[in-house]
């Protein structure tokens, strides 16, 4: 019996045994310095996995893989470090704290993130649709990636 409770969002074939060391992650890590390689896939519509700060789009189409890669060569710690980004941040939060004077919405403090986005409108939920990134230096994605939970860990057997 199939428990219908217990959702597979990711929609990982259960019974695949390749699928049983893939990490299910609230946000995604990045090895600096080293090339990462995006298989991306769609359950229902046309998506479009974006991260801008990559410069990267690629379409996640229902039914095949799309793929590209690239090699994160700044951390997200060394991003915001940079005085461009010192900046952009100030202003910013100089506008979020003039919002919050007045009780408005995002009006909490922001601070640099790299990002995924879907950049497609593609349903009810198309606002909901994203990710942070964080690039770091290979040991400590070493150690992010000790501490996750693979899918064979995080579900339970089908009875």
């Amino acid at each position: 019996m199939i428990d219908i409770n217990r959702a597979n969002v990711l929609g990982l074939d259960e019974a695949d045994p390749n699928a049983a060391d893939d990490k299910i992650v609230k946000e995604l890590h990045l090895p600096k310095g080293r090339k990462v390689i995006f298989k991306m896939r769609s359950q229902d519509v046309l998506h479009s996995a974006y991260m801008p700060h990559f410069r990267a789009q690629m379409n996640c189409v229902p039914g095949m893989i799309t793929e590209f890669s690239f090699t994160p060569t700044v951390t997200t710690e060394e991003m915001r470090l940079r005085p461009e980004i010192i900046e952009h941040v100030k202003r910013t939060n100089e506008i979020r704290a003039e919002r919050a004077a007045n009780d408005e919405p995002n009006s909490d403090p922001w601070e640099f993130d790299y990002v995924l986005l879907c950049n497609k409108i593609c349903g009810k939920s198309h606002y909901n649709m994203q990710m942070k990134i964080i690039v770091e230096e290979e040991e400590d994605y070493q150690e992010w990636l000790s501490t996750q939970k693979s899918f064979a860990e995080s579900v339970q057997p089908q009875q």
